[in-house]
C-alpha cells in the first residue's frame, strides 16, 4: 500500500520539481511536519489534508480516504480482548435466558445452598445419564417452566431435540406424568 504522500510526490511534487522549502511556504506547514510526512513518520490531519488538496486542485476527502487505507493496513493491532456486541449480546441472552427458568426452579427452595447453578441446568441436558439429584429440577422443569421458555433455552445452548427428548422421556417415566402437548408436537419429527 502507497502512502499518501508518496502518491502525491509521484503524481506532483516530483514532477514539478517543488522543493520541500517551497511546500513549506505555500502550504504555510511547518519543515518538521513537511519532513515527517515525507519520512511517513506522520500522516495527513484534515488540515494537512486540505492545505495540499487547495494547492494540487484534488479534494481533501481523496488525500484523508488514502491516508486512512494506508493507515488501516498497517495496523497490525487486533484488538483480541474486544468482543463483538453480537457475541455479547448472544452471551448475555443465553444467560438470561438460564437465570429465567432456574429462578421459576429455584424459588421454591429455601436452603440457598441447594439451588441449582447455570451449569447444573445445562448438564440437565447434555449429559447421557440423568443423575438423581437434578430429578426436582426437572419435574419443575416441565411442570411450571413455560414450554416457550424451555425451547428458547434450547435454542441459545444448541441443545439438541434428541436431548431434550431424553430429559422428557425421563421426567414422564420418573413421575409418572401426564404427556405434554407441546412437546409432544415438538417431538414428531424424531
Amino acid at each position: 500500500m502507497i502512502a499518501p504522500i508518496d502518491f502525491i510526490k509521484e503524481k506532483y511534487i516530483i514532477p514539478n520539481k517543488i522543493t520541500q522549502d517551497e511546500l513549506c511556504k505555500s502550504l504555510d506547514i511547518g519543515k518538521r511536519t513537511i519532513s515527517e510526512l515525507y519520512q511517513h513518520k506522520r500522516g495527513f490531519t484534515i488540515h494537512t489534508a486540505k492545505k495540499f488538496a487547495k494547492f494540487f486542485n484534488i479534494k481533501p476527502e481523496f488525500i484523508l480516504m488514502k491516508q486512512l487505507e494506508y493507515d488501516l493496513a498497517n495496523d497490525k493491532e487486533e484488538y483480541l480482548d474486544v468482543k463483538p456486541f453480537e457475541v455479547i449480546n448472544e452471551e448475555e441472552n443465553r444467560l438470561n435466558s438460564a437465570k429465567w427458568i432456574l429462578a421459576t426452579i429455584n424459588n421454591s427452595i429455601s436452603d440457598k445452598n441447594m439451588h441449582y447453578s447455570i451449569d447444573d441446568l445445562y448438564q440437565i441436558f447434555v449429559s447421557n445419564k440423568i443423575d438423581k439429584k437434578y430429578n426436582y429440577a426437572i419435574a419443575t422443569l416441565f411442570k411450571e417452566v413455560s414450554y416457550e421458555d424451555v425451547v428458547k433455552y434450547c435454542k441459545l445452548y444448541e441443545i439438541k431435540k434428541n436431548d431434550i427428548k431424553r430429559v422428557y422421556d425421563y421426567y414422564l417415566e420418573q413421575f409418572n406424568a401426564k404427556a405434554i402437548k407441546e412437546y409432544e408436537w415438538l417431538f414428531e419429527e424424531l
